[in-house]
């Protein structure tokens, strides 16, 4: 017998309502029952994930300030390395700077010591110069006085023009004409001439500490053949007349014969020209030089 589909259609339509509705109920408890167990997770895991995002909101900040501090960091890095290179500039510079100083120190100081040492050598000199111009102004002085003394006992000569007193170079001439001394060719003293000569000791033998010098002078004119056997020249005759004066000065002046010496110079030291009678006049003479000893 044939199935008429139209009356079994309630009952499939029943089954599938009762389904679907089974399904909604079981789902209904299923989500009432979710929500009684599953709640209280839920509420959990919700607060640690709200707590998980503070945490990397917090992480994230301060990773935030310590990238800045590690920024700053870096550029204080940075800045320090600079001043540190430019200090170890600043440095070598400075060290460069002291050896050069330390270089100008050592120069400065041997400078300092050879001046030190020429300052000493010139201290030195100039105490030696000093004690010669002391000296110097002694002697000076000391000639000066024995000129007045010799110019006041020899007037009458001078005024005579028989003798002159002259100063020069430190040294005291006195100086005779060769007539006063002694006679025409002859190498011996006459009393005039003695007496002269006597009153020039007294002054002479007083200052200790000058030597004289007696030097002999002619003209030049040849000498007569009776007084070539006793002087073959002028240079004889000279020396004869010098030596005479200083045996004088030692026997009857009573001056130490250290002090004297004798020269001849013959006619080769002229005062005046030889083309006169008065020329030959003044450079017949005996010169008597009182000075230092050489």
């Amino acid at each position: 017998m044939p199935v008429n589909p139209v009356s079994h259609a309630p009952l499939y339509g029943d089954i599938s309502m009762r389904s679907r509705i089974l399904l909604m109920i079981s789902c209904s408890i299923v989500t009432v029952l979710s929500a009684c167990f599953l709640k209280p997770q839920y509420t959990t895991l919700e607060a640690q994930l709200e707590d998980s995002r503070l945490r990397k909101y917090q992480t994230e900040k301060r990773l935030e300030y310590l990238e800045g501090e590690s920024s700053q960091a870096q550029r204080k890095l940075q800045l320090m390395a600079a001043e540190l290179k430019d200090s170890e500039e600043v440095r070598n510079k400075c060290a460069e700077d002291l050896k050069e100083l330390q270089a100008q120190y050592t120069y400065l100081k041997n400078i300092n010591l050879q001046l030190s040492e020429n300052i000493k050598v010139l201290r030195l000199e100039l105490n030696k110069k000093n004690s010669v111009v002391e000296l110097q102004e002694k002697v000076i002085q000391l000639l000066d006085d024995t000129k007045k003394t010799i110019q006041t006992s020899l007037k009458d000569q001078i005024a005579a023009q028989e003798v002159e007193v002259i100063e020069a170079e430190n040294k005291l001439k006195v100086i005779f004409v060769d007539k006063i001394l002694f006679d025409s060719g002859s190498a011996e003293i006459n009393p005039k001439g003695k007496e002269s000569l006597r009153i020039l000791a007294k002054s002479l033998k007083e200052i200790k500490n000058q030597n004289i010098v007696i030097e002999g002078h002619t003209d030049n004119v040849s000498l007569t053949k009776y007084l070539i056997k006793r002087f073959p020249s002028n240079w004889e005759l000279s020396t004869a007349r010098a030596s005479a004066v200083a045996r004088f000065f030692e026997a009857e002046g009573g001056i130490d014969p250290l002090r004297l010496s004798a020269r001849g110079y013959s006619f080769y030291r002229p005062v005046a020209p030889n083309d006169t009678e008065e020329g030959r006049l003044q450079n017949r003479r005996i010169e008597i030089v009182l000075g230092p000893p050489d």
